[in-house]
């Protein structure tokens, strides 16, 4: 009993076959044919999502408000007052181009 390790008849032994499969097998083949499992994360993450669509669906939408124009300011000087500056102002300037035109000068 000297010789014998404790436990080593006691352990099954694998087929010759496994075992030559398991000392071929590298980590990245066993890594890519392993089934993937999300994270706690994840699945926490996917719960609080899917909450939030419900709740949003659920929330009655608020209706749109026709969008107003702005209303322009009052205008401190009537409108017509303006016209009749912009007129002046036109009659002046074809005044001078003729003033121009017919004496050279405009003063």
């Amino acid at each position: 009993m000297a010789g014998k390790q404790p436990g080593a008849d006691d352990e099954p032994r694998l087929p010759e076959d496994i075992w030559d499969r398991f000392q071929k097998d590298s980590l990245g083949q066993i890594e890519d044919t392993a089934p993937k499992e999300h994270s706690a994360r994840w699945y926490e993450v996917t719960e609080r999502l899917a909450a939030d669509d419900a709740r949003r669906e659920a929330a009655p939408r608020p209706r749109r408000r026709r969008r107003l124009r702005p209303r322009m300011p009052e205008a401190p000087v009537p409108r017509a007052f303006a016209v009749g500056f912009v007129v002046v102002s036109v009659v002046l300037v074809l005044s001078a181009a003729a003033a121009y035109l017919q004496y050279g000068q405009v003063f």
